[in-house]
């Protein structure tokens, strides 16, 4: 098995690399502030050389869907071109191209990772709508063109690991991490109201209007699955279970 060292950033510059087979660069701010993403250019600037300086055997860095086209006909494939519609896709893309460079000599991987979705991560819109299932017993959600091509969080740590199960001579310089399903509001809201009748035997009420918004986050996945053999495995309904059963729990304990 093998033996996961997690490093808090701020325990950066006194940690010995030169032991590491595989270095997992996770770190990078949410926040779109420009400031904010300029020190975490910093951040990951100072982790690469760090790491290459004292001899880190490989490196995979954690990227983001976002540096695709988010209004995209088809999944996103590696050879697509970056479409950077915000400042933390900005961000990201300027990441795999210092990663790229700065470990030219070492094997390197940059893994463009789906939006997440878990139990936690209550900026996501699935948690949005839990929670106001369970305070309204209702959802109202638009019929648009979004398409949201959400992974389930332990689906994504899964991920990860596949490749430190290969020789990292053999990675390419990206992999999409993620699916080629996705969910309309229409589905989510549907798929909400399947698990609280099936976990609660409540019935959640459902409106539909109708909206233009465009929007498509899918990724063709397929060239970690020929390298690997992974696929995401976790359903929606799964991850919704995961997440109400999460939050029933927090009520508990708060009373």
């Amino acid at each position: 098995a093998a033996n996961i060292i997690p490093v808090h950033n701020d325990d950066i510059d006194n940690f010995d690399f030169s032991q590491i087979d595989i270095v997992i660069q996770c770190a990078f701010p949410r926040n779109a502030d420009s400031a904010v993403i300029a020190n975490g250019l910093d951040f990951v600037a100072k982790v690469l050389r760090l790491a290459v300086s004292q001899g880190a055997g490989a490196f995979i860095n954690i990227s983001s869907q976002s540096i695709y086209d988010p209004e995209r006909k088809e999944p996103a494939a590696e050879s697509d071109p970056a479409v950077l519609t915000t400042k933390y896709a900005v961000g990201k893309y300027a990441v795999e191209l210092m990663v790229n460079t700065v470990c030219a000599d070492i094997p390197h991987t940059n893994i463009r990772m789906a939006s997440l979705i878990g139990e936690a991560f209550d900026q996501r819109v699935t948690n949005k709508m839990v929670d106001l299932a369970l305070e309204t017993g209702s959802l109202t959600v638009t019929d648009d063109q979004q398409f949201f091509g959400y992974m389930n969080v332990e689906d994504a740590a899964k991920g990860i690991l596949s490749l430190t199960k290969i020789a990292p001579e053999t990675w390419r310089e990206a992999y999409n991490l993620g699916s080629e399903t996705t969910y309309t509001l229409k589905t989510m809201a549907e798929t909400i109201a399947d698990v609280f009748a099936a976990e609660l035997n409540r019935t959640v009420t459902i409106a539909v209007n109708a909206g233009e918004k465009c929007l498509n986050s899918a990724l063709n996945g397929s060239a970690l699955l020929h390298d690997t053999g992974f696929a995401p495995q976790i359903q929606l309904s799964e991850s919704i279970r995961r997440i109400l059963r999460y939050k029933l729990e927090q009520r508990k304990q708060s009373q």
